[in-house]
C-alpha cells in the first residue's frame, strides 16, 4: 500500500498537479466618462463612456438611461449600505 501512494504522489509531481495559481489582485477602475451634452444648469445630459452615449436620468420616471453616479458623475442617487426593512411582498 505504502508503495502504491508513493506511485501516485511522483506522478502528481511529474504531471505538475500543483496548487492552483493564486489570481491577481487588480482594482477596477471605472471608464471615465465624457460628457457630450448638457443643459442650462450645466449638468450633464449626455455622456459617453467608451464607445457608447447615454442618456443621464434627469426625472425619476425616464427610462433608457443611466444614473448620475453609475455614469461617474458626482451628483443623482447613492446607493443605500443599508437594508431600510422588508420587501413590499413580504407587508
Amino acid at each position: 500500500m505504502k508503495r502504491i501512494l508513493t506511485a501516485a504522489a511522483a506522478t502528481t509531481l511529474a504531471l505538475g498537479l500543483t496548487a492552483p495559481a493564486m489570481a491577481d489582485h487588480h482594482e477596477y477602475k471605472a471608464p471615465t466618462p465624457e460628457v457630450v451634452e448638457t443643459n442650462a444648469k450645466g449638468q450633464a445630459t449626455k455622456v459617453k463612456i467608451g464607445d457608447n452615449t447615454y442618456d443621464v436620468c434627469m426625472t425619476e420616471g425616464q427610462d433608457s438611461c443611466i444614473n448620475p453616479r453609475a455614469a461617474g458623475l458626482k451628483w443623482g442617487n447613492r446607493p443605500l449600505s443599508y437594508w431600510p426593512g422588508k420587501p413590499a411582498s413580504e407587508m
